[in-house]
């Protein structure tokens, strides 16, 4: 579970590169629309953690003091 907080880029890369070599190789899915529709929800739950993940590396690196600029405060 920590690897996946820490890495949801990777881990939805892997997950939808899985599905894709699944659909090439011919391997027997029960029904199209079941691929279609595991594939819509990986997409939308995973996207949204990537992007939150995201967003929370991005917020902290802007308040994060960067040694140096404290001397420019009034230029």
């Amino acid at each position: 579970m920590q690897f996946l907080r820490k890495h949801p880029a990777r881990v939805y890369a892997l997950a939808v590169s899985v599905l894709g070599l699944l659909v090439a190789y011919g391997v027997k899915v029960p029904e199209t629309p079941i691929l279609g529709v595991v594939t819509a929800v990986l997409a939308l739950i995973s996207g949204e953690l990537v992007q939150r993940t995201e967003d929370a590396k991005t917020s902290e690196a802007l308040s994060a003091p960067v040694d140096g600029h404290a001397d420019l405060v009034g230029e």
